[in-house]
């Protein structure tokens, strides 16, 4: 059994560079969860993914907190929760407080070199995830339709939409016999389990009930209850965050649209979760670092509860026929899924010379082929950010 600490240390590191956005996040996750430490097969790694696309909240940090729940129950969860939000967190309070809105050139090529860095690590988990999945010529059928699809309706809505049907595909026609027969740590680590996830349950909507009280007795709390709410029902990933917090009156009345604006850019620009958007926001709306803290643990804790209230049951649900049906579904979806973000979210604006893709096939050599260590890569990456942009 894994410490807490060793579990918060590799997640720490990991939101320490994890540069790209979910679904680079995803493929750091792949690299040192399933590849290096072989804490969960591909399989199972892909149910997870499934599972969180499929959840309302931040589905890259909730597949964290199900890695870390997996290993020592909830408060494996909270610990790999703190460990890969703490970095990010903290760099959007200190972005906010000293109102910063550009960066020197130096910085944005460095940048620039982390997310070509992205461009590799999100292709070769999709590469990875397919080999595991596509059994047959009709996976890869709904594969590509899923992100031709994506790719040309785009939105949350949209998305939703589209592994919904994945989901409906996977229950008419996927058959059983594609899923490996192993056992998941991720069912009820104890007899309290259920009882677990009746509390989680419970403290989602009575955590809600009591935030919307807050509100209308305390209109100047409203958007305690407006992240809140973000996080409840937020589906697509970091991207859908910024127009749904855009659409609340209770932030824009405070923060001006260009302050909005600057902060969803800085969070696309470090590592980490871009729900941490959140934590710039509680700053700026005149709580401090304290309300940064506080709208951190707001956007984060509906998705956190969301999940408790599904995973202690999860070897049961995953043993279901037609649950195992959809999710089959759901999980080529989701690959299809990645691979549309991967053009729109990663690639476009991040490739946009010969020099760029330059730079790419070499970190894919060096990540891919040599097998180098993250760290060293990253270092590399830096450098050639520094690089691409002098040419």
């Amino acid at each position: 059994m894994r410490s807490l600490f060793s579990i918060f240390s590799i997640f720490f590191r990991l939101g320490c560079w994890s540069f790209g956005g979910p679904v680079a996040h995803l493929g750091y996750f792949q690299r040192e969860f399933v590849d290096k430490r072989q804490w969960l097969s591909e399989q199972e790694y892909l149910e997870l993914i499934a599972l969180c696309n499929f959840l309302p909240g931040p589905a890259s940090s909730q597949t964290g907190m199900a890695i870390g729940y997996q290993q020592r129950g909830v408060l494996g969860s909270l610990v790999a929760f703190a460990g890969f939000t703490l970095p990010s967190m903290l760099l959007m309070i200190a972005f906010a407080l000293l109102m910063t809105t550009q960066l020197s050139n130096d910085l944005e090529a460095i940048l620039h070199g982390f997310k070509l860095l992205a461009v590799v690590v999100v292709a070769d988990a999709i590469l990875k995830m397919l080999r595991a999945a596509i059994k047959s010529h009709w996976h890869s059928a709904l594969v590509a339709g899923t992100a031709i699809a994506v790719l040309l309706l785009p939105g949350a809505a949209a998305q939703l939409i589209i592994l919904l049907f994945a989901a409906w595909l996977g229950y008419l026609f996927m058959q059983p016999k594609i899923y490996n027969q192993t056992h998941s740590d991720l069912s009820e680590k104890s007899t309290s389990g259920a009882k677990v996830s009746q509390m989680a349950a419970i403290a989602f909507v009575a955590g809600w009930a009591l935030l919307l009280v807050a509100s209308w007795l305390l209109p100047s709390t409203a958007w305690l209850e407006s992240i809140y709410r973000v996080g409840a029902t937020v589906f697509g990933g970091g991207h859908v965050v910024l127009p749904l917090l855009s659409a609340e009156q209770s932030i824009t009345s405070t923060v001006m649209a260009s302050e909005l604006l600057a902060g969803y850019s800085i969070a696309q620009a470090i590592p980490g979760p871009m729900f941490t958007l959140a934590s710039y926001l509680g700053v700026m709306l005149g709580s401090g670092v304290l309300g940064g803290v506080i709208a951190t643990i707001l956007i984060f804790l509906p998705g956190w509860l969301l999940l408790l209230a599904v995973l202690p049951h999860w070897e049961n649900l995953r043993s279901n026929r037609t649950l195992r049906g959809i999710l089959g579904g759901v999980q080529l979806g989701v690959i299809g899924l990645l691979a549309a973000t991967l053009y729109s979210f990663v690639w476009v604006g991040t490739v946009n010379a010969a020099m760029d893709m330059a730079v790419v096939v070499g970190l894919w050599w060096l990540l891919c082929s040599l097998k180098w260590p993250v760290w060293r890569v990253v270092l590399v990456a830096g450098v050639s950010g520094l690089v691409a942009f002098a040419g």
